[in-house]
């Protein structure tokens, strides 16, 4: 699932409603898909990930743009550290780093 670029509904009224209308259902399904996999996307985040002593801390990125199935777990990143949901021990959304 990409929560980047969704489907466009071209049936708005010619002004913006449509765009609204994409994104506010873009955002919902952002939301049940955080819900449902207990992790945060496109925010700032520190997660602990079981058997490991230090944290991780940026923005976690799907590798995988599909839904995974019951036999393959969902692929996620920080940087360059890949895991899967069953290893996140702890996630935590936390402020924005300051842009210099």
């Amino acid at each position: 699932m990409d929560f980047d670029q969704g489907e466009l509904n071209f049936n708005g009224n010619g002004s913006e409603d449509g765009f609204r209308k994409w994104r506010h259902e873009l955002d919902e399904k952002k939301r049940a898909f955080e819900i449902r996999h207990g992790v945060i996307l496109g925010k700032h985040v520190r997660v602990q990930l079981r058997g490991e002593l230090r944290e991780l801390e940026g923005m976690v990125h799907l590798i995988s743009k599909q839904v995974p199935g019951p036999s393959s777990p969902l692929r996620m990143r920080i940087g360059r550290r890949e895991f899967v949901v069953a290893e996140i021990e702890s996630i935590i959304r936390i402020e924005e780093p300051p842009e210099n």
